[in-house]
């Protein structure tokens, strides 16, 4: 495995978004939060806005429920400013109660809802049809491969099942609906 936060053996300083926030929770906060640090601090705040949205899709598909404030951050990339650090710590769980860590759209429940995502991309400036289109394109991929990416790792027949229920949810069937 490869850190993102090595360059040989040289650290690439990180910096959470917990610290970012500078926030003494790593829960409670939302990815428009984030948003607003990329704004501040990103060196590309356009590019890491819209990867940041694509990871909340990506979450929501993947039902990843360690989304957490400490699993986002940034790495320095020089003359003081940041970008949008690799995407790490994700973990699908073929949970019932699908809820996020970090919460998509403030005011909203922490519910990982495909439509409060496609609200809150005008936050990270993306319009309302881009967004339909980058969350359908995600669908896509995630439900093409999911079953595939289990077996090139070793999962048995029986363990990929039992995960089925993390990419077989309402928000999937609503995501591949839209395009």
């Amino acid at each position: 495995m490869r850190r993102f936060d090595r360059r040989g053996e040289t650290r690439i300083p990180y910096m959470s978004a917990r610290t970012a926030l500078d926030w003494d929770s790593s829960e409670g906060r939302y990815y428009t939060d984030i948003a607003d640090v990329i704004r501040q601090i990103s060196s590309q705040p356009r590019d890491d806005l819209h990867e940041l949205w694509n990871r909340i899709i990506f979450t929501i598909l993947v039902s990843n429920t360690d989304d957490h404030l400490k699993n986002h951050g940034f790495i320095y990339a020089g003359r003081n400013r940041w970008r949008l650090s690799p995407a790490f710590d994700i973990n699908p769980s073929p949970v019932r109660q699908r809820v996020l860590k970090t919460g998509i759209l403030e005011g909203k429940p922490f519910d990982a809802s495909l439509v409060h995502a496609l609200d809150a991309a005008r936050f990270f400036d993306i319009e309302q049809e881009d967004a339909k289109k980058m969350a359908y394109q995600m669908a896509n991929i995630v439900n093409d491969t999911w079953r595939e990416s289990f077996r090139l790792e070793g999962a048995s027949a029986s363990e990929t099942s039992s995960f089925a229920d993390a990419f077989q949810h309402d928000a999937m069937e609503q995501a591949l609906a839209l395009v």
